[in-house]
This record gives structure tokens, sequence and C-alpha cells, in this order.
């Protein structure tokens, strides 16, 4: 990479039981040696306290408000448009778009910075339970958030259904968005969102996207070894 800005925005997308995080965190681990590397969703969602996590996530938030209040409040306004069976639900998934959409708008220049969930995860996430349909609204901001924080990632984490079932079934901290038993509903919304995303950023050259498989440890290796060699070129 050359330019001002050496960094990059890395966002990796898929269902629970993907790995998601597991190749962010070994393609991270591999960059570190010649990059400055941050994993701010990942850290605040594993290595701080649950008051810290609340408090830096509400910064986060807030400085999507700040910098972008307009797009802000058409996220807002999509996500309630999609009929949530709750006012909870609509808060946290409002808030957690918001949080998001601050982590990418706050990159510092030179920094890559790796999500192991992003905006299209937050896009998925509002499109689980909606009642009405705004995926394809949701994924344009998202990738207007992208283009705007300058060169970007999506990483496309195929695994078979069954896979992403058993993986899921075996998590004893009950850190996931569906159960075992919705994953072929999880499967179709995330092919939906990932068909919109790919029609979106067809005519964004900021934005890149990569495909990989993690349905075993040689496809982890594989797929980690394709997100370096990909992130390196990016431009």
């Amino acid at each position: 990479m050359t330019g001002a800005d050496d960094g990059a925005t890395v966002e990796f997308f898929g269902v629970p039981g993907a790995g998601k995080s597991t190749i962010a965190r070994r393609a991270s681990e591999r960059l570190t040696a010649t990059r400055t590397v941050t994993e701010p969703t990942y850290e605040l969602a594993h290595e701080v306290s649950t008051a810290a996590r609340y408090r830096k996530k509400g910064r986060y938030a807030a400085d999507a408000v700040a910098r972008r209040p307009r797009r802000a409040l058409e996220a807002a306004r999509l996500i309630a448009a999609t009929e949530q069976p709750s006012r909870r639900g609509l808060g946290k998934l409002a808030f957690n778009w918001l949080y998001v959409d601050g982590v990418v708008g706050s990159r510092p220049p030179g920094e890559l910075r790796v999500l192991d969930q992003g905006l299209l995860q937050a896009t998925w996430s509002v499109g689980l339970a909606a009642t009405r349909d705004r995926i394809g609204a949701l994924v344009e901001l998202a990738v207007e958030a992208l283009s705007r924080s300058g060169p970007a990632l999506v990483v496309l984490v195929d695994v078979e259904p069954e896979t992403a079932r058993e993986r899921i079934a075996t998590r004893s901290d009950g850190d996931t968005r569906v159960d075992p038993d919705e994953i072929a509903a999880a499967v179709a919304l995330e092919r939906r969102v990932e068909r919109t995303l790919l029609e979106t950023v067809a005519d964004r050259p900021a934005v890149e996207t990569l495909r990989v498989a993690n349905d075993s440890r040689s496809d982890l290796a594989e797929s980690v070894a394709a997100v370096r060699e990909r992130v390196r070129s990016l431009q």
C-alpha cells in the first residue's frame, strides 16, 4: 500500500459459527509484524468488563452521530422501519449499528482496523427478525461508510450449514444470535445480504471483497493466508 494513509478496514461477514473471529484473530497476528493492527470489535466483546464495554461502545456510537448526523439518522430510520418484534430489540440493533459505524469512521491514518463483525454483520442482525425488508438501503449505507473510511476489504466467510450448526451447538457461553435449528434461515439471509453487497460494490472501487471457506483446519490456514495476501495488495 502506498500514499498518505497506509491503513485500511477489514470486515468479516458470515453466519454464526462460520469462524469469523478465528480467522480475523489469526490474520491480525500475522499482519502485526509489519503493520499497526487494531481489533476493536473483538477486544470489546472479549477483553474488557461489561461496564467498560458499554462505555466504549457508547463513545463510538456518539462519534458516529457527531461525524455524520444525517447518516446516523437515516440508519436509525431504516432500522425502525423494519418493525422489529420489540422496542428493546430495536434499540439494541440501532445502538449496535451506530457503534460499529463509529468504529469504521474513526480509524486513524496508517492503522489496519480489523473487525470480526462489522456493518454487514449489523445489517444481517437487523434483517434476522425484521417484519419489513430494508436490507438494500442498509447495505448501501454500510458500503458508503466503508468507502469513506478509505481502502476496505469485506471478507465473506463461507461454511457448510451443518458445520455452523455443530459449532453453535457446542458453544457454552450462549454468544450467538441464532439457535442451531435456525441456521437455514440465517444462511438464506446471509446470502441475500451478500448478493446485495456484491451488486453495491461493483462501482465502489474503494471496497473490495474476498471469499474464503472455513469448514476445516486446512481451510482455516488457507483463509488466513488469503486474507493476509489481499490486505497487502489494498491500495
